[in-house]
């Protein structure tokens, strides 16, 4: 087993055969009599390049009347094109799918920070916000519990798929925007207490351009808020460099270096916010567990429903970068698949192996100069 594991639940601060049944976790989905007609229900565009791989069908998802204008580059204009691809639905060029699988996986995936973070939604100190950012927001659960959390708050949802529901609290709205999209962010600058990101390695091209808006648009004092994964050396130390799941790992980070979009942890970066002008810059570092070896109840249920997340997850993190860019057979990625399943399930599951078996969290935070700072945050 590897030594030097840090213990589940302490936080940082730097500038078989018995293997237990999980519980089916139920995903709180409101269905919507008037919402969006479904994916599969909608028109195929067979004049579109993609439409010719028998590996994609390309559907286009038809604006409403109702939809809000997105407040960066419009897409008000155009529809929204999804590609399915080896039978999983995407947006654009994402790589993650947003089809019902993925967006149940990410319910669980929410749940389980919120475990881990104690509840608390940010780490930052906010006192009487009047408009907050949450961009990449998927279904839009971060959104709708600041939305709760703050009342008397505008909150805002972007994403670039519209799979949010339409049953949400009156001061939270959802737009379609893609954060990247050339001429920059049309709100207006001095705008925002909190801009928010959470799970988006490998979403953005430059995440400098990114965290650039941000300053732009944030309020004097209001704050950026960036949470995501470590490089997985943690995690990948539990097992053989010769096993596939180090042949997968490293497949999958080289389709995102051949796309221009790479993974990894590098945008959480206190010296790039630093230059760009952010002070009080701090990284925060939660340890989250993998399976049930924890002691402690609590850090035990969220291994278990992180691994249930991670798990369910291996397929989707992979599909379309090993099939499109690293030009894998479609049968050659889900045999890999399989058997980075089942390793991780038999690691995670035996408890003498998988002590210490989990991820680094880390949550990097800046504000903007100006107006007063409101304490020191959570750790």
């Amino acid at each position: 087993m590897p030594s030097g594991k840090q213990s589940i639940g302490e936080a940082t601060t730097s500038e078989d055969d018995d293997q237990e049944e999980y519980p089916i976790l139920e995903v709180d989905g409101d269905e919507d009599e008037d919402e969006d007609q479904s994916i599969e229900d909608m028109p195929v565009d067979k004049d579109s390049p993609y439409s010719g791989s028998g590996a994609r069908t390309v559907y286009h998802q038809r604006r409403s009347d109702q939809d809000t204008l997105n407040s960066t580059q419009s897409l008000y204009d155009s529809d929204i094109t999804y590609f399915m691809i080896h039978g999983r639905r995407y947006c654009k060029d994402y790589y993650m799918p947003n089809d019902e699988e993925e967006q149940d996986r990410t319910q669980i995936l929410h749940s389980v920070y919120l475990d881990l973070f104690h509840q608390l939604l940010t780490t930052v100190p906010l006192d009487k916000p009047t408009k907050i950012l949450d961009i990449g927001t998927g279904l839009g659960e971060w959104a709708m519990a600041m939305g709760d959390e703050y009342p008397e708050a505008e909150v805002i949802g972007t994403d670039i798929a519209k799979i949010q529901p339409t049953a949400v609290p009156l001061n939270v709205f959802f737009e379609i925007d893609d954060a990247e999209e050339e001429g920059g962010w049309t709100w207006p600058e001095d705008e925002f207490d909190l801009i928010h990101f959470r799970t988006m390695a490998g979403a953005f091209k430059s995440w400098t351009g990114i965290y650039t808006e941000s300053f732009k648009h944030l309020k004097p004092g209001g704050y950026i808020e960036v949470v995501d994964f470590d490089d997985h050396e943690r995690f990948m130390s539990y097992f053989d460099p010769s096993e596939g799941i180090h042949e997968w790992l490293l497949a999958i980070n080289e389709a995102s270096r051949v796309i221009g979009r790479p993974r990894g942890a590098a945008h959480l970066s206190v010296e790039v916010l630093e230059s760009l002008g952010f002070v009080d810059v701090k990284i925060t570092d939660q340890q989250i567990p993998m399976g049930n070896w924890p002691d402690d109840p609590g850090a035990q249920q969220i291994g278990k429903h992180f691994l249930v997340a991670q798990l369910c997850g291996i397929e989707a993190l992979c599909l379309r970068p090993l099939t499109e860019t690293m030009s894998w057979d479609v049968e050659k990625v889900r045999a890999i698949c399989d058997v980075v399943t089942q390793r991780v399930r038999s690691v995670a599951l035996d408890p003498e192996q998988a002590r210490g078996l989990g991820f680094n969290v880390r949550c990097l935070t800046g504000r903007k100069p100006g107006g007063a700072p409101l304490g020191d945050g959570v750790a």
